[in-house]
């Protein structure tokens, strides 16, 4: 559940807008799993029959799953965004009180409570918006927030389902932007800290651990451009370079490491055409581009720079008065093969060559 109310009124010169509410949530978990690690010899152009491999690695009831967690989220917020000179300087001040109630349980075994967390935080939030001329605005923002503990998830994990603390997250943003009318150009600095966590294996058994270990500060800058180049055709594009350092970690033995998961670099870019001749046609064009990422704490081995090309279509136009939109799509138009992204464990693989057609209507 949420409500909130939102009111306007001016103290002398200074104009303010006030934005108050709350939120409420209850949420319960249950999960249980089977997976089997049997390989077979099979033809893929001449698939036969075979039995249903043995369980490899099961847990829980499947028929009835027992839950995993019980969460209350509580929420109240206020803010006051007061205006000055004419709107060219906007400061906004305000706070959010958070509480968490989160019970975690055995639901792989008898169903016991395994852990009990009962957090409650109130946090700042503080921005500044200048505006040096009517074209171009200044601004800086901090936020704090109390967040969700991670949950230990995988495969063959000794420590499956556990839940880790709620913590305080950290978000800190300094950025410009510059409209021309025809373009807009973003440039942002911005740092993030949060607790670090991971999987790796648990000594030589075989078996792997969720881990909480040190400090994730996440420090960047981000460029990012849109608008119309001509008549019909936009562009829609940015990059991001991303330090995804670690710090505190146990005996320092990781500090200076970067994170699992966390790309150097993405660089993308969208561009659209509207055919001339077929009036509600255009044409998509898409390229994206993902720097290094590790795959372990230690930093020793990672996935490689990977590169994907999209290319689709909309064709938008009226039935009945009603308008209906068609589009056709491929994604990772060469085919290409990579490693998308790694995290708690796993390496996802990326999509191959994928065809997709969709039409919407209002009715």
């Amino acid at each position: 559940t949420r409500g909130g109310v939102r009111a306007h009124f001016d103290t002398g010169p200074v104009k303010h807008e006030i934005n108050a509410g709350g939120s409420a949530l209850w949420e319960e978990s249950r999960t249980a799993y089977s997976m089997a690690l049997s390989p077979f010899d099979t033809n893929l152009y001449n698939t036969a029959a075979v039995q249903a491999p043995a369980e490899t690695w099961t847990g829980g009831n499947l028929d009835n799953p027992l839950p995993t967690s019980r969460t209350q989220l509580y929420s109240l917020f206020f803010s006051d965004t007061m205006s000055f000179w004419q709107g060219r300087v906007a400061l906004t001040a305000g706070f959010r009180y958070q509480n968490m109630l989160i019970n975690g349980y055995n639901a792989y075994g008898d169903g016991a409570r395994t852990a009990h967390y009962s957090e409650g935080a109130i946090t700042p939030v503080v921005g500044l918006v200048v505006h040096p001329t009517r074209r171009t605005s200044i601004y800086f923002n901090r936020i704090e927030g109390l967040s969700q503990g991670p949950t230990a998830s995988g495969t063959n994990l000794v420590n499956l389902g556990q839940i880790f603390p709620p913590f305080k997250s950290v978000q800190y943003e300094v950025g410009a932007k510059y409209d021309t009318g025809r373009f807009t150009t973003t440039l942002a600095f911005y740092q993030i800290s949060q607790p670090n966590s991971y999987t790796e294996p648990y000594g030589n058994s075989g078996s792997f651990i969720f881990r909480e270990n040190g400090l994730q500060r996440n420090r960047g800058v981000e460029l990012s451009v849109n608008g119309q180049i001509l008549p019909g055709l936009r562009f829609n594009g940015g990059a991001t370079l991303i330090d995804a350092d670690l710090r505190r970690t146990a005996q320092g033995l990781n500090n200076g490491h970067t994170a699992i998961g966390i790309p150097n670099y993405t660089i993308n870019g969208n561009l659209e055409y509207d055919l001339p001749f077929l009036r509600g046609a255009t044409l998509v064009g898409r390229v994206e581009n993902t720097g290094k990422q590790w795959v372990n704490i230690a930093n020793t081995k990672h996935l490689p720079v990977w590169t994907r090309f999209d290319l689709g279509a909309r064709y938008t136009f009226a039935v009945a008065h009603k308008p209906l939109t068609l589009r056709f799509g491929v994604d990772n138009i060469a085919n290409t093969r990579y490693w998308a992204s790694a995290f708690n464990g796993y390496l996802l693989q990326g999509l191959p060559r994928t065809f997709k057609f969709s039409f919407t209507t209002d009715l």
